[in-house]
């Protein structure tokens, strides 16, 4: 696999990475004081980010890969009844992978057994994706009631670019690349998204 770490932050642990923010801070999450009920604004402007995004840095003919993780003391799972599977139903004929691994977040594993538990689905052409689901299962992470969501850490890798995709939740995303050349046009043209907190950092690798 490319040299891209596959761990949360994506952002901080690689080199070349941008931040985008989806959630827009001048729009509430709630319509009330109580909060119970939602503003489906915030919500819509956060999709239509996360698309917008997604559709500069991934061309439908382009072949990807599909990592989900999680985080297991050994006995946890990935199962096939897991929500996952459900949004990726059409790849189900896809080459299917499971894997362990201890190289992430090392200094949180405490005992041998505890370990990411992975499943990559291969040789998936981006056209074959149906994402507006996928993009809503990883915003609402936070928000349970409004529909499904994934309990683990999505990863969408671009192998014809060499850059990963990861939407951490409604506030934003991170695309990690193997150079800066690969995020050049995505920098460019989703500028105004681009996060203020990080935006200095990120202007210095185009300068």
């Amino acid at each position: 696999m490319m040299n891209i770490q596959l761990e949360k932050p994506v952002f901080y642990l690689n080199e070349f990475a941008l931040r985008f923010e989806l959630g827009p801070d001048d729009v509430d999450i709630w319509l009330d004081d109580n909060r119970k009920n939602y503003n489906e604004e915030y919500f819509e402007i956060a999709m239509s980010r996360a698309l917008s995004i997604y559709e500069a840095a991934f061309k439908p003919s382009d072949m990807i890969k599909v990592c989900y993780q999680i985080f297991s003391d050994g006995r946890k799972k990935i199962r096939k009844s897991d929500y996952f599977f459900k949004l990726f139903e059409p790849l189900c004929g896809k080459a299917l992978e499971f894997s362990e691994h201890r190289d992430i977040y090392t200094e949180d594993l405490e005992y041998k057994r505890h370990c990411w538990k992975r499943v990559t689905i291969s040789d998936v052409f981006v056209s074959e994706l149906n994402i507006k689901p996928i993009i809503q299962a990883c915003i609402d992470g936070d928000f349970g009631d409004r529909g499904p969501t994934l309990a683990g850490q999505l990863f969408i890798i671009n192998c014809d670019k060499e850059l990963m995709f990861h939407l951490y939740d409604d506030r934003g995303l991170d695309v990690a690349a193997s150079s800066k050349w690969a995020l050049e046009d995505l920098y460019q043209n989703q500028n105004q998204l681009l996060l203020d907190y990080d935006k200095q950092y990120m202007d210095s690798l185009f300068k």
